[in-house]
């Protein structure tokens, strides 16, 4: 008899992963070409980036992790924080805890993994022997 197969270990983690890859996604499309204005628009770069990163991650905490309203608000507070401020985070120590605190650094390892596993298991289930 086959054992069952194993559920995948599920990503637990403040954030949602889509959550931190919308975070540093805008935070680089917002302030990746702030240099080039000459500082111009790095205003309006700060108040979309606390509008549109606070309620974009509020909406997804909220409906793709389940989190309870006032959670979902907390977190799209501090991601509105986050992608408001006035200088990339991507290279940053701000940018880590956002790739720590989504899960979004174990999705590399744990992709691998599936992968790897996928290429050891026989692919009709049962035994190959000839």
């Amino acid at each position: 008899m086959d054992a069952p197969e194993r559920e995948p270990e599920a990503i637990r983690s403040f954030l949602h992963p889509a959550a931190g890859a919308f975070i540093l996604g805008l935070d680089w499309l917002l302030f990746g070409g702030t240099a080039a204005t000459g500082g111009a628009a790095l205003a309006l770069s700060v108040v979309l980036g606390f509008l549109i990163g606070g309620l974009g991650t509020g909406l997804i905490q909220r409906i793709v992790a389940k989190d309870r309203a006032g959670a979902a608000l907390m977190k799209g507070l501090v991601a509105g924080i986050v992608v408001g401020l006035p200088f990339p985070i991507g290279g940053t120590i701000v940018g880590g805890a956002v790739l720590a605190s989504s899960g979004l650094d174990q999705l590399k390892r744990r992709s691998a993994r599936a992968l790897l596993e996928g290429k050891t298991r026989p692919k009709d289930g049962g035994d190959s022997a000839p």
